[in-house]
């Protein structure tokens, strides 16, 4: 029987790679995000994840019409960058409902699915940014070490049923997520932090479009999501990259905050 896929965050980036891709490969593929998408042998299915009723609704939609779920690819997420400081609060608020919030709210309304599941797959998108804090991304670095602490959880709550769950943390991905987030404007900054602020900003725009190719990300999933057995973590990105959730872990912290200075700025 055609198993069923419902990736999320199709409107761009790595869910817009992935969708299709899972569909070529002979998944019946629901995609969801906030406004409705055409994507090739995708069926669109509207909601935002933050919203809990409006995705009770339609994973209720999914349900009614296909009777199963067998894997969820949570790729939706927002970032954002600001000084706490200064930071709107209802711009942090927005983010941590999106990734952290967004996250509980579809784990909550899709387990029963992929618990009755034979082969039941739960991959959720964290970030090399969730095992680190990164100078004015704090919010986003929190909402993505929830994503981490959330499926470390669940993978020990499900253990003895058929659903599997991962955890992987890409780095750096070039997307238009650079441009569609908020960013604070460096005149709204305390004038201490305003120029590391601004270099900090420019090695990230910098970095993100030098990052990873979506469709090489998406593929990388595509492969994680066939294992037969999953792993808790799986990390995407450049070798230093890599490293770097390693060394977080074994550098006495002020060595581990000198490099990620160095890094940032």
């Amino acid at each position: 029987m055609q198993q069923v896929a419902l990736v999320t965050g199709v409107s761009s980036g790595v869910g817009e790679a992935l969708a299709p891709l899972l569909a070529r490969q002979g998944w019946r593929v629901y995609g969801m995000s906030r406004r409705t998408v055409d994507l090739p042998g995708v069926r669109s299915l509207p909601a935002d994840i933050s919203d809990e009723e409006a995705l009770h609704r339609a994973i209720g939609k999914l349900v009614a019409t296909e009777g199963r779920l067998d894997a969820v690819v949570h790729c939706a997420g927002i970032g954002g960058a600001g000084p706490v400081e200064n930071m709107p609060t209802q711009r942090a608020r927005r983010i941590m409902d999106t990734n952290f919030w967004g996250s509980w709210n579809l784990c909550q309304t899709t387990l029963p699915q992929l618990r009755a599941s034979p082969r039941g797959r739960l991959l959720l998108l964290s970030s090399i940014a969730g095992h680190m804090g990164i100078p004015f991304r704090s919010v986003y670095c929190a909402s993505k070490a929830g994503v981490i602490a959330l499926s470390d959880s669940l993978r020990l709550e499900t253990r003895g049923s058929n659903l599997q769950v991962s955890c992987v943390s890409p780095g750096d991905i070039a997307t238009n997520s650079i441009a569609t987030q908020y960013r604070q404007p460096a005149a709204e900054v305390e004038g201490i932090y305003r120029d590391r602020y601004q270099r900090a900003d420019d090695s990230m725009v910098a970095n993100v479009a030098q990052g990873m190719t979506a469709a090489y990300v998406a593929d990388e999933l595509r492969k994680i999501l066939v294992k037969d057995q999953l792993a808790p973590h799986y990390v995407i990105g450049e070798p230093i990259q890599k490293i770097s959730t390693f060394a977080r872990r074994i550098l006495p912290g002020r060595a581990w905050e000198w490099v990620l200075g160095r890094y940032y700025g």
